[in-house]
């Protein structure tokens, strides 16, 4: 009896401090959001819509990549914490680099701080898709399986109640006229680098039990396997189908605040607005997520986020149409509130992977996840360029048109139950 109390301490030890460490990212990310403060300090330094494409391709391509390396190198690891915290420190803390230098240095050439932007950008991503096989790992170990989606909604609920507070003191921040460009940035990144630094303190406090390992495998051998991973369960390899279209958003993610300020003649007050309204979404999605993961299934979750996704572009397109003289806030806000809602989609692709896949693969599995990713890595990318030879509104229809096929792929999943017992059937 004893050692189970012991046990039930450790679970809602370890719960606790998962908790806080995705209430610490979420509300961190909004001083160093990829979909807002990153893209207009990249266009206010070099007014090239390329660099904004590559400011919102770090992400996913760092999580296409990198977790198939990493879970393939700790597959082999009984226990994964050390290993977890490293990867988050080398992402983690070069972000008070980059605050402090636009604080105390803001008179430096604007293309030394556009290079140390995507250079800590990329650190801050390499190290979280790095760590996502183990954190998948250690939450595969700690909630139990109809727990899970209510323990992402706690996270993401209350991280996007206080992270609508964040939005408007960064839009606050960066309204200040007396501090000024570029310090009024470098104050922002710094408050995110002091709450990523909490975030990392969350990850030495957990308590880890072995987990199930398999061979670690040379590289040419990942890579020769990883069909073979993917043909051998029917269903993740639809579920990955679906990932590459939810991720082809981000064809148009980096670019709807540009758009609104160009096009529209909003100003940098305007993120007052947006990121409230994307937090709160957040909110929502997660109360959607959890709740209908947990009673219904998390296939039924990854189909809705799926077809919100189509949802943004479409409304971006419509507002080629508004008469003059219509508070584009309205519908540019909805975007945002619709963007936070479908983005948060990501926690029932992890729910359902777990549920279908062997327990000693999980690490292969989750860093097979990130092939989701990489297509998506070079979307923004192909944004900034469809836009120089094409428009914002024509961008932004063929991504509603990519994503509705994401939609019509996820009604295709298999309910996750069907693999209790067996699930490499």
């Amino acid at each position: 009896m004893a050692g189970e109390s012991a046990l039930i301490k450790e679970a809602r030890r370890n719960t606790r401090l998962l908790v806080a460490e995705g209430i610490l990212f979420t509300v961190g990310l909004v001083f160093f959001d990829p979909n807002t403060v990153l893209p207009l300090l990249m266009e206010r330094l070099t007014g090239s819509a390329v660099l904004v494409g590559l400011v919102g391709a770090v992400q996913p391509l760092a999580k296409g990549v990198i977790p198939i390396l990493s879970g393939n190198w700790i597959s082999s690891l009984a226990h994964k914490k050390r290993f977890l915290i490293a990867m988050v420190a080398v992402g983690r803390l070069p972000l008070w680099l980059l605050g402090l230098c636009l604080i105390l240095v803001p008179d430096a050439p604007a293309f030394l701080w556009a290079g140390l932007l995507m250079a800590v950008q990329i650190l801050f991503w390499f190290g979280d898709s790095a760590g996502d096989p183990a954190w998948m790992d250690v939450v595969g170990k700690a909630v139990p399986n109809n727990r899970r989606g209510r323990f992402f909604a706690t996270r993401q609920v209350a991280g996007g109640l206080l992270s609508v507070a964040a939005g408007a003191a960064v839009a606050a921040i960066l309204g200040l006229e007396r501090v000024g460009f570029p310090v009024n940035y470098g104050l922002v990144v710094t408050i995110g680098a002091l709450l990523y630094l909490a975030n990392l303190g969350t990850f030495v406090g957990l308590v880890e039990h072995p987990s199930p390992t398999s061979g670690r495998l040379r590289l040419r051998a990942l890579l020769r396997a990883l069909p073979r991973y993917l043909g051998a369960n029917a269903a993740f390899g639809r579920t990955m189908v679906v990932l590459v279209l939810f991720n082809m958003s981000r064809l148009s993610l980096p670019f709807y605040v540009v758009f609104a300020t160009r096009t529209f003649g909003l100003d940098e007050t305007a993120l007052a607005v947006f990121i409230p309204l994307q937090m709160i979404g957040r909110v929502l999605g997660a109360l959607v997520w959890g709740h209908v993961g947990d009673r219904h299934g998390h296939q039924h979750a990854i189909r809705i986020a799926a077809l919100l996704c189509a949802l943004p572009p479409a409304i971006a397109v419509a507002t080629g149409f508004l008469a003059p003289g219509f508070p584009v806030l309205v519908p540019f806000g909805l975007v945002f509130l619709i963007i936070g809602f479908s983005l948060e989609g990501w926690p029932p692709f992890i729910n359902y992977m777990l549920d279908i896949v062997p327990e000693r693969d999980r690490p292969l599995y989750a860093g097979l996840m990130g092939v989701g990713y990489v297509p998506a890595a070079l979307a923004p990318v192909a944004g900034g360029l469809l836009i120089g030879l094409w428009s914002y509104q024509g961008l932004f229809g063929l991504t509603a048109l990519v994503t509705t096929i994401g939609f019509v792929v996820g009604l295709t999943l298999p309910a996750a139950h069907r693999f209790a017992g067996n699930p490499e059937a």
